[in-house]
């Protein structure tokens, strides 16, 4: 029966990506692709099939069924393009198989607004032109039986473009199985689904949400060793490929290494574009703490840092 069910869940998953369209346009709300987890982040961001800390609410939040005491995690990001950005988790389990999750992320940033003639040519500067996004959200994550958890986001969003404002709500939904083998674990993600509620100008200017569906693979060998695996189809661009392997040390240290396959877009001759896609990071456990921190190469667009405080009680 687990065997039977084990397939049925891996060829869904298939045919879920494969019939997606891929002529369904461009979205709107793009940062909603920004994900805020620094364990993730130094694994490449594959972790759809892992998901066993409060980072699980932006990849898979099935996985906080995983959870067994209450956690509150605080991260911050330094961005590309003097972009920052951070999320705050609050996890609180009622029992072994009902977990709930709140969360909220933001992301600011600023440019000098330049002036310019009618034939282009620069005249000065007229104040800061910026961007602000806030995101508040809502977990569930439900045991379902022994090989199968369930989970759901609900999240209001909110972009700010310089004086204009837009806003939305999304669902994300997402399972959790455990394979027949003991290794290996499978996840699924549809992420953003939802609609626009306010405009930026009018409804004639609708913004589709940037949907993602993503299957993850987790394979755990060894008790100090994770194996991971992500692929991840956006509706509106190709297929990615993330990979992610962390190791531990110590029982307080943990190593982590990450590629995401869509490294070309970050290339662009430059001396850093083979570093492009690369990420590394650490984890540090103390006593009822963690402390993550992870790098990202964007090639020659720079370095992203990502740092991570955890508590658990």
């Amino acid at each position: 029966m687990k065997y039977k069910f084990s397939l049925l869940v891996i060829l869904l998953t298939i045919s879920t990506l494969s019939g997606i369209n891929e002529n369904a346009g461009t979205s709107g709300f793009s940062f909603l692709k920004i994900k805020y987890s620094t364990r993730a982040a130094a694994m490449g961001n594959a972790y759809t099939g892992l998901a066993d800390d409060a980072g699980a609410v932006f990849f898979n939040p099935s996985g906080l069924v995983q959870i067994k005491n209450s956690e509150i995690q605080a991260t911050y990001m330094n961005y590309i393009a003097g972009i920052n950005c951070g999320s705050i988790v609050y996890v609180h389990p009622f029992s072994h198989k009902f977990v709930i999750a709140g969360f909220s992320q933001f992301l600011t940033a600023s440019e000098t607004r330049t002036l310019a003639d009618a034939s282009g040519n620069y005249i000065g500067n007229s104040g800061e032109f910026g961007i602000s996004n806030l995101i508040i959200g809502f977990s569930v994550s439900r045991y379902i039986i022994d090989v199968l958890n369930l989970g759901i986001n609900i999240k209001y969003i909110r972009e700010s473009l310089d004086n204009n404002t837009g806003s939305a709500v999304a669902f994300d939904v997402s399972i959790l199985h455990q394979t027949t083998n003991k290794d290996l674990k499978v996840g699924l993600t549809y992420s953003n689904i939802g609609t626009q509620l306010t405009y930026y100008t009018d409804s004639e200017f609708e913004e589709k949400l940037p949907q993602v569906i993503t299957v993850g693979f987790n394979y755990h060998p060894l008790d100090k060793l994770y194996l991971l695996l992500d692929l991840n189809k956006p509706l509106d661009l190709d297929f990615s490929g993330r990979l992610g392997v962390e190791y531990k040390i110590h029982e307080q240290f943990c190593l982590r290494a990450g590629y995401k396959t869509n490294s070309s877009d970050w290339k662009n001759r430059g001396d850093l574009e083979s570093f492009s896609g690369l990420s590394f990071g650490l984890g540090i456990l103390f006593r009822s703490y963690k402390i993550d921190y992870a790098i990202f190469s964007y090639g020659d667009l720079g370095f992203s840092n990502q740092v991570s405080l955890g508590y658990n009680f």
